[in-house]
């Protein structure tokens, strides 16, 4: 799947009621094996920065799940898919004035969710070419 028809799809998927986290998740299933109704049960607590607390954005749970999917065999790999979580949240956190919080990202004047899902949509796929 190209860049292009995950942030199509993503945006279908925004429009139609999913949250930040489902929305990164399900444009993955491609790659993680995951069909679109469990990928949609694993992430539906994550929006809003896990249930609506306003914690960590959704958009970096679903990328979580996205690597541990793809990259995690077994518990040898969880050093090196931890580092690649981190390195994701970073450059998130770099194109974001070093936020990677739901409330911080959402203060008055900052981006729809929807640039954020974008970003993390990207960001993903980039990882995987």
């Amino acid at each position: 799947m190209t860049l292009s028809e995950r942030i199509e799809k993503a945006r279908a998927l925004r429009q139609q009621g999913y949250n930040c986290s489902q929305c990164v998740a399900l444009v993955f299933t491609d790659v993680t094996g995951l069909n679109d109704e469990i990928a949609s049960r694993i992430t539906s607590g994550f929006g809003t920065g896990v249930a609506g607390t306003g914690e960590i954005c959704g958009t970096l749970t679903g990328a979580s799940i996205v690597q541990g999917m793809t990259k995690y065999r077994n518990i040898s790999d969880k050093p090196s898919v931890n580092r690649s979580i981190k390195e994701i949240c970073t450059e998130f956190a770099d194109i974001n004035e070093g936020m990677i919080r739901c409330r911080d990202l959402k203060t008055k004047g900052k981006k729809p969710c929807m640039d954020l899902i974008e970003e993390v949509v990207t960001i993903l796929h980039n990882r995987m070419a």
